[in-house]
């Protein structure tokens, strides 16, 4: 399931799972519809993921990132709280690659 984010639930979520993913879009941009799309179509085969999605208009935390208007929509993949990727891109198989390169294995422990 996909969470709404701002400024005041956004530090708990990503810190809250080993991996997050969080679509970040201003409603006034072109492709932010295919973009949550996606975000929801991932949150629903990656679970173990926490996917959220953040609509920059009067937020504070898309600035401490760098992300304006003009770079929207864009996926940011965070590993324990952390920027880990920036995605452009969108995609299911983009955002399965930032977190789980091609040709490597995930071992359960």
């Amino acid at each position: 399931m996909t969470k709404k984010l701002d400024d005041k639930n956004f530090e708990g979520f990503i810190k809250d799972s080993f991996y997050s993913t969080v679509g970040f879009y201003a409603p006034s941009v072109e492709n932010q519809d295919k973009m949550i799309e996606v975000i929801e179509q991932f949150s629903k085969t990656h679970g173990s993921v926490s996917c959220g999605i953040m609509d920059i208009t009067g937020q504070n935390i898309p600035d401490e990132y760098g992300i304006g208007e003009d770079e929207t929509p864009i996926v940011v993949v965070f590993k324990q709280g952390n920027p880990f990727k920036a995605i452009t891109d969108i995609s299911i198989e983009n955002i399965a690659n930032a977190i789980t390169p091609p040709g490597k294995n995930i071992t359960l422990q």
